[in-house]
């Protein structure tokens, strides 16, 4: 099954990194391009930054398999990725998550995004009765808005995310994704799948925020 690689990085005051008239609006891009040229790399990537803290960019790289990604960085990864210091001063994580359906609701031109928080020892019953609760208000959103409505959710493969604003302490992610053509279209339900996460039980942390994704693909 693919899997996405998903980081945080924090980006330097003062630079405009999603600007292609800029120097600096040129590194990420160059970066990822040469990402995705090298061989056994991802097949695409998407990347931006939080409208609501523009001081943090995140990046979803979708790979074959938690393998290629590991052969890859130890192979490439220290070559490909050598002018990301030019432009964030710290990686928050990178870790990895499965994105159900797929990543493709990234590809919205906004996707409002939950990154909740359970304890790292969360059982699999657990995880299936958040899950089946979210894809139920996404099934119901679908049958009552006659457009396409994309959306994604998935839990981490690891269990020791950085928890925002914790301080050190981790957990198990599970992430929810609605995409939208305009900043308020679908907030209702967004608002929705926000409350009925929030009182999940046994909910560490949730942190939400928008992103205007930018693409770009293995040729």
């Amino acid at each position: 099954m693919a899997i996405t690689e998903v980081g945080c990085m924090g980006v330097k005051p003062g630079l405009s990194i999603t600007d292609p008239s800029t120097p600096e609006g040129a590194i990420l891009p160059g970066v990822w391009k040469t990402v995705l040229t090298k061989p056994g790399g991802p097949q695409r990537i998407f990347w931006g930054l939080e409208k609501e803290d523009s001081s943090k960019v995140w990046a979803f790289f979708d790979w074959n398999s938690v393998q290629e990604h590991v052969d890859f960085a130890k192979t490439h990864g220290a070559e490909a990725v050598k002018d990301i210091p030019k432009v964030c001063t710290h990686g928050e994580f990178t870790k990895h998550v499965t994105l159900l359906p797929s990543t493709d609701v990234l590809g919205s031109p906004i996707t409002q995004i939950i990154a909740s928080y359970f304890p790292s020892d969360i059982s699999a019953d657990e995880k299936d009765k958040i899950t089946q609760h979210v894809k139920g208000l996404l099934s119901k959103a679908d049958t009552n808005d006659p457009g396409y409505i994309p959306w994604g959710y998935g839990w981490g493969l690891e269990n020791d995310y950085p928890v925002r604003g914790l301080g050190g302490k981790t957990g198990t992610i599970f992430m929810v994704l609605v995409g939208a053509q305009t900043g308020d279209q679908h907030n209702t339900l967004f608002g929705e799948l926000v409350h009925a996460v929030k009182s999940m039980d046994g909910l560490v942390g949730l942190h939400q925020f928008t992103m205007r994704s930018l693409r770009q693909e293995r040729e």
